[in-house]
């Protein structure tokens, strides 16, 4: 029976094959929940009587959301946890200032390869496609996992795109991924997983696929997975253990839809509020006066998103009147931005460093807008409250487009910096 990547990981994890369409109760390989949730999933599993967890070495808790405690509440939140991650006798409990971003520092660490399935709170650790892993956010049904081991899934349909061409100049894969987003649609995308190939791919690094892996999210995919191919395997020399699985779909496999997708976009995108999808050219929204920008989140935080937004900061001053927020993903991308000059550059310009993980994009406890304010950023999304209060306005884009826009203090085509 020929197989998508996607059916070739679940039948993995169950031991036989299955097919699209099936009710099945996969045990994943990995479970991965962050700061904000362990002490609701720790409350749910005293109330069920639960006093140990299925497979507590299977279970990695990263602390990324709110890694500065901004308030009492948030200090004793985090104490909480670390009690919590001792209670369970826990091996991957990656604390404040120890890994960073949940959705990032795993692949650095080598917990993630191809083939594998992982089960997760946040919505976004479909990142892990990136390296060829099908990750599944659940939200709370995490504790069910946690306490029995797995929870049913339905084996999803696969739409499959094909990459085609190459970027343009002052474009980046961000600009890509918001575009395709828009151009798939959620009507075709929902409850799918989002499979990447085509020709194009040996031109993707890991760093763009992370990006083209997390957007799909916004338009309710499953989950989002990559080929395995020279530059996956490339990277996993230099960040985990082999063996490494070779994972592709088989000829013949059934997609629910098939694209062939052009990296040659004409124009930089930009994500309009209040959704993610409502996509435009940068030209249709130039000329918005900002007060905001942000580079980070699990979408654009890698040293490629660092090193964009620094051939435009350096030598300029971010404009008066905005604030420019800088958080690298990884204790690692954050040493690396350090050692390439890139911090400095930041700090010349006027903009601010965050510890690593979220930065704003975690719900606007640091750094929110006020009442009125405009804010461009690289953050998953834009709905209106997503930084503050809900008088405001999001717009998404490119390291290259926030950071121009920073500099500029209006929304602008970043290739007039270039």
């Amino acid at each position: 029976m020929a197989q998508t990547v996607t059916e070739k990981i679940l039948s993995r994890a169950m031991g036989r094959p299955v097919r699209t369409g099936e009710i099945i109760y996969p045990e994943p390989d990995l479970v991965t929940v962050h700061d904000w949730y362990v002490v609701n999933f720790d409350k749910a599993l005293q109330e069920l009587g639960v006093t140990r967890l299925y497979a507590p070495d299977k279970l990695l808790i990263s602390t990324d959301h709110e890694p500065v405690a901004v308030s009492v509440l948030a200090a004793e939140r985090q104490r909480q946890v670390r009690q919590i991650a001792a209670k369970y006798g826990l091996k991957h409990f990656y604390d404040t200032g120890r890994g960073g971003h949940g959705h990032v520092f795993p692949m650095e660490l080598g917990y993630i390869k191809p083939g594998m399935f992982v089960l997760a709170y946040d919505v976004h650790a479909n990142n892990y496609g990136a390296l060829g892993c099908l990750a599944i956010p659940l939200v709370v049904e995490i504790t069910d996992v946690l306490a029995c081991g797995s929870v049913w899934l339905k084996v999803p349909e696969t739409v499959r795109i094909n990459l085609q061409g190459a970027l343009r100049p002052g474009l980046t894969l961000r600009d890509v991924a918001d575009r395709m987003i828009a151009d798939v649609g959620a009507d075709v995308a929902d409850y799918t997983v989002m499979e990447f190939g085509g020709p194009a791919l040996a031109s993707v690094g890991i760093d763009g696929r992370v990006t083209l892996c997390n957007r799909p999210i916004e338009i309710g995919v499953k989950s989002t997975v990559f080929e395995t191919d020279a530059v996956t395997l490339a990277y996993l020399e230099a960040h985990a253990r082999p063996p490494f699985e070779v994972l592709r779909s088989d000829s013949g496999a059934t997609f629910k839809a098939t694209f062939d997708y052009d990296l040659g976009i004409l124009e930089p995108q930009v994500a309009a509020p209040p959704t993610p999808d409502n996509v435009v050219p940068v030209s249709s929204v130039a000329g918005k006066k900002v007060d905001h920008a942000f580079i980070g989140s699990c979408a654009n935080c890698s040293i490629t998103d660092l090193r964009d937004a620094a051939r435009i900061l350096k030598g300029r001053k971010v404009s008066a009147g905005v604030r420019f927020v800088v958080t690298p993903g990884t204790q690692q991308i954050q040493a690396r931005a350090a050692a390439e000059g890139l911090l400095a550059i930041f700090t010349d310009a006027g903009a601010m460093l965050t510890a690593p993980g979220c930065g704003p994009c975690a719900g606007g406890r640091t750094f929110p807008l006020a009442k009125g304010e405009v804010s461009i950023n690289t953050g998953t999304r834009n709905d209106y409250g997503r930084l503050g209060t809900r008088e405001a306005e999001i717009y998404l884009a490119s390291p290259f487009t926030v950071a121009a826009s920073a500099v500029a203090g209006r929304i602008v085509d970043p290739r007039e910096l270039l």
